[in-house]
C-alpha cells in the first residue's frame, strides 16, 4: 500500500517539476493533495485501532495528521474561485491543533522507554532540544517578525507556525538522542517527517511559493511529511542496541547542541540576538552544565566499580589476590615497630582437604557450591577488623592484624572445627577439612610475597603431619629452593632445555630393533643432570603436565619424523602421567603433534602405568578410547606393580603390556620364570604384545626369548643416550641378542633345568 502511495507522490512531484506556479490545478494540487493526505492519516488511525496494546501514538499521531489534511482541505474549500483565504482562517485552526497532538504523540514514543533512560540521557535530550530550538530562534524568529508585520492577529497566526516548528525540532532532536539505543526506525521517520514539515512551513511562511523551487518545496513538503509519519506507525521496532546512545546521535546531537547555543550566546554578544534565542541559548549551557556534573560522578563511580570487581573474586565475593597483595603491601610499607611496641601480623593459609575429591566425583558445579559456602562460615570466626580472600582453586588467605601466634592459632582451630561441619549442597551433603599454615609479620618474612611463601611451606607441612595447623618454622624450610627449582623447570619448558634419550627395544625372535622409549632428561646449568624422579613430581605439583608431555611428544615426533625420513620406520613409546590421561583434551594434543610432524599414528606408543588406571578407571578408559580411535598403541607400563584386575585388562583398548622390572630381577636371581611365563601366556591369549624392561644380563635376555616375549630393553641390550648415538646401540643390541634369538622356546619347567 506504501509503495503505491510513494509512488503516486513521487508522479505528483514530478508534475510539480515541470509545471510553472500558474499551471496549478485545483483538481490536482488542491483536492487531490487533500485525498492523499487523509488516506495516509486514516492508515495511521487504522494501525492504532487495529493494536489494542499499542494504541496511543498511532492514534495521536493519525490524529495530529488528519488536523493537517482537514486544514488542507479547509484551505482548499476556501480558495475555490481564486478567492484570496482570510488570516486567520478556518484552515488555521485545523492547522495549529496538528502541533499539540504531534508533542503527544512524539511524548509518548519516549515514555515507552523512559523504564531504561537515567538522567544523564535524559539531559542529553533536554541540551540537544534546547540547543537547537536556540539555532532556530536566533535565525528564525527576526526574520519572522519583520515578515509579519501585519495585523496583530495575523501577526500572532503567522508567528504560531515557526514557534510551534520550533517546539516541534527541539523535541525530535532530543528524542534522537533519548531513544538513540532503543532501534528506534519508527521514530527516525516521525522525526523526518516534522523536518519535512517545517520546512514546509517555513517555505509557505515567506511566499517561496512565487518561485519553481518554492511551488515544488511548499506543495510536496506536507504530504510527503505526512506520509513518513503514516509509515513510522506500522513500522516494527528493531533490537535495541545498549550501547547505542553511546555513539551517533546519543553523542553528536548533545554536543552540537552545545556548540549552537555557545554560538548563539557568542553572536549575541557581537551583533545581538533574540531575546528568546539568548534565553534558551542559556538554559541549554546551563544544562550542559549539570550534564558534566554528572558525567564527573558517573565516571567516579565507574571507577569504584571498576576497582571493586578488579580485588573481588567473582565466585565467593570475597577478595582476591589483588586485595590481599594491596592489604600486606599497606603494612609493610608502614613502620612496624611504633612507640616502642611491635604491631604485627598473622597470615593464615587455609588449604580445603578433599576438595577435589568433590569436584571429581560430583562435577565442578558442585565444588563451586562448595566454594561460595565456605567464606561465611569462615568469616564468622574473624573480627570485622580481618582480611578473608580467595587466593585461587580451593586457597584461602586470612589476615588477623595486630596479631600474635596465639590469637591466630585459636582462629586457626575455630575454622578447622567450623569447616569440618557437613556441607549441604545441591544433591549431596559432604564433608571436608583443612590444612593452615600460619605466618607471622615482620618476624617472618619483612615483604608480602616471602610471608605468603612462608605460610604456603607451613601450610605443607600441616597437610603432611595431618594435623589442624603447622607455624612456620625457618629451620624446615626448604620451600625456597624448591620454588627456585619449579620455576628453573617452567622457564626449561618454555625454552625447550629439556632434552629426550632413546633405549632401544630389541624385537627378540629377530634382533631387529624396531622401537625405541623416549626418557626424558633435565640438564641442569648449575645442578647437573637432574633424573625424572626428582622434577617430574615438582612438575605435577605445580601443574606443568601439560606443557611438559606437549614438549615431551614434539621432541619425539620431531625426531621420529627423522628417522622416517632417513629409511629407518622406528616406533617411539613416551611415558603419559595420570594428569594427562585424566585429561579430556589430551587425544586432541595428541593428533595435533601427530599432524604436526606427519607421524603415523601406529608409531606412536604411549605408555600408563597401572596405577594410573586404577585411580579414575572410567575417565582413563575415555581417553584411552580416543587415542586408540587415532590409531596409537596404548602400552600398560609396569604390569604387575598395581594389581590391575583382569576385569579392567580387558576393557581397555591396549596393545601392549610392559613388564615391571621386579619379576626380571626375581627372574635372575631365583630363575623360576613360572610367573612370567604366565603373564606373557595371557598377554599373547589376550592379542597383546609383551616388553620387558630393566634387562641386565645375558640370562635374562636368554630365558626371555626362550619364553616367547617379544621385545626387550634394559643396560645390557643398550643403554638410553642422544638420538645420534642410537645406531651403535642398536647394533650392540642385535649383537647381544644373537645367541637368544637362536634359542627355541622351551616350557617354563625345562627352563628351570
Amino acid at each position: 500500500m506504501y509503495g503505491l502511495l510513494g509512488a503516486l507522490l513521487l508522479a505528483y512531484l514530478v508534475s510539480l517539476i515541470v509545471r510553472s506556479p500558474d499551471q496549478r490545478s485545483g483538481l490536482i494540487d488542491g483536492w487531490g493533495v487533500d485525498a492523499f493526505e487523509v488516506v495516509v492519516s486514516a492508515l495511521a488511525i487504522a494501525r492504532g485501532l487495529a493494536n489494542a496494546k499499542r494504541r496511543a501514538v498511532p492514534l495521536a499521531l493519525g490524529g495530529a495528521m488528519l488536523m493537517w489534511a482537514a486544514g488542507d482541505i479547509a484551505l482548499t474549500v476556501e480558495s475555490q474561485g481564486g478567492a484570496t483565504p482570510a488570516s486567520p482562517s478556518t484552515a488555521d485552526v485545523f492547522y495549529l491543533l496538528f502541533f499539540p497532538l504531534a508533542y503527544l504523540a512524539l511524548v509518548l514514543m519516549v515514555r515507552r522507554e523512559s523504564s531504561r533512560l537515567v538522567p544523564a540521557i535524559w539531559l542529553d535530550g533536554v541540551v540537544a532540544g534546547l540547543g537547537a530550538a536556540a539555532l532556530c530562534a536566533a535565525f528564525a524568529f527576526h526574520s519572522i517578525l519583520h515578515v509579519t508585520d501585519v495585523q496583530a492577529t495575523a501577526a500572532a497566526t503567522n508567528l504560531a507556525y515557526p514557534v510551534g516548528d520550533v517546539l516541534l525540532l527541539a523535541m525530535v532532536v532530543g528524542g534522537s538522542v533519548l531513544l538513540s539505543g532503543s532501534g528506534h526506525r519508527a521514530w527516525g521517520l516521525v522525526a523526518l517527517g516534522c523536518v519535512v514539515n517545517a520546512i514546509g512551513d517555513t517555505f509557505n511562511l515567506f511566499n517561496a511559493g512565487a518561485s519553481q523551487v518554492g511551488a515544488v518545496s511548499d506543495g510536496i513538503a506536507w504530504p510527503a511529511a505526512l506520509l513518513l509519519m503514516s509509515m513510522a506507525v506500522w513500522l516494527r521496532g528493531s533490537r535495541p542496541d545498549a550501547l547505542a546512545h553511546q555513539r551517533a546521535p546519543g553523542v553528536l546531537l548533545p554536543a552540537f547542541g552545545a556548540a549552537s547555543a555557545l554560538s548563539v550566546l557568542l553572536l549575541g554578544s557581537v551583533d545581538g540576538a533574540d531575546r528568546v534565542a539568548v534565553s534558551l541559548a542559556a538554559a541549554t549551557l546551563l544544562a550542559a552544565g549539570v550534564r558534566l556534573l554528572l558525567s564527573v560522578e558517573s565516571l567516579r563511580r565507574l571507577t569504584e566499580e571498576r576497582h571493586e570487581q578488579a580485588v573481588t573474586d567473582h565466585l565467593t565475593g570475597l577478595g582476591n589476590r589483588r586485595r590481599l597483595a594491596t592489604a600486606l603491601d599497606r603494612f609493610f610499607a608502614s613502620d612496624p615497630a611504633r612507640d616502642g611496641e611491635t604491631h604485627g601480623l598473622a597470615f593464615l593459609f587455609v588449604d580445603l582437604d578433599r576438595f577435589k575429591e568433590v569436584n571429581d566425583s560430583f562435577g565442578h558445579s558442585a565444588g563451586d557450591q562448595l566454594l561460595t559456602q565456605i567464606g561465611p562460615r569462615i568469616e564468622r570466626c574473624l573480627e570485622s577488623s580481618d582480611l578473608l580472600v580467595r587466593i585461587g582453586g580451593d586457597e584461602f588467605a586470612v589476615v588477623l592484624f595486630a596479631a600474635g601466634v596465639e590469637r591466630a592459632a585459636r582462629v586457626a582451630e575455630r575454622i578447622s572445627a567450623t569447616v569440618r561441619e557437613p556441607f549441604v549442597l545441591e544433591m549431596v551433603t559432604v564433608e571436608i577439612g583443612t590444612s593452615i599454615g600460619i605466618a607471622l609479620a615482620p618476624g617472618h618474612a619483612p615483604e608480602g610475597e616471602g610471608l605468603v611463601r612462608c605460610a604456603d611451606q607451613a601450610m605443607y607441612r600441616a597437610k603432611q603431619a595431618g594435623t589442624t595447623y603447622a607455624i612456620y618454622d625457618a629451620s624446615l624450610d626448604t620451600g625456597a629452593d624448591r620454588l627456585q627449582l619449579v620455576e628453573e623447570l617452567r622457564a626449561a619448558i618454555d625454552e625447550r632445555q629439556l632434552e629426550l634419550h632413546y633405549q632401544p627395544q630389541v624385537e627378540l625372535r629377530s634382533g631387529a630393533v624396531p622401537a625405541v622409549e623416549a626418557l626424558l632428561r633435565w640438564p641442569h646449568p648449575r645442578l647437573g643432570s637432574i633424573p625424572p624422579l626428582e622434577f617430574l613430581p615438582l612438575a605435577e605439583e605445580a601443574g606443568l603436565m601439560r606443557p611438559l608431555t606437549a614438549l615431551v611428544l614434539d621432541q619425539a615426533l620431531e625426531q621420529c619424523a627423522r628417522w622416517r625420513a632417513a629409511g629407518r620406520p622406528l616406533s617411539v613409546s613416551i611415558n603419559v602421567s595420570a594428569t594427562n590421561v585424566l585429561d579430556a583434551d589430551f587425544a586432541t594434543t595428541v593428533r595435533d603433534h601427530l599432524g604436526k610432524h606427519r607421524v603415523p599414528p601406529e608409531a606412536l606408543v604411549l605408555e600408563i602405568t597401572e596405577t594410573t588406571v586404577i585411580s579414575d578407571f572410567d575417565r582413563c578408559k575415555h581417553v584411552i578410547d580416543q587415542l586408540r580411535e587415532l590409531g596409537c598403541v596404548i602400552s600398560i607400563d609396569d604390569f604387575g606393580a598395581g594389581f590391575t584386575s583382569l576385569a579392567h585388562l580387558g576393557k581397555l583398548a591396549i596393545g601392549e603390556l610392559k613388564l615391571d622390572r621386579t619379576f626380571l630381577s626375581a627372574l635372575a636371581t631365583e630363575g623360576n620364570p613360572t610367573l612370567v611365563s604366565a603373564m606373557i601366556e595371557l598377554a599373547h591369549a589376550l592379542g597383546l604384545q609383551v616388553v620387558a624392561e630393566g634387562v641386565e644380563e645375558q640370562s635374562t635376555l636368554d630365558l626371555l626369548t626362550r619364553l616367547g616375549c617379544d621385545l626387550a630393553q634394559g643396560y645390557h641390550l643398550g643403554r638410553p643416550g642422544p638420538a645420534e648415538t642410537l645406531v651403535l646401540s642398536a647394533a650392540a643390541a642385535a649383537r647381544h641378542a644373537a645367541s637368544a634369538r637362536m634359542l627355541r622356546r622351551i616350557d617354563p619347567a625345562e627352563a628351570t633345568g
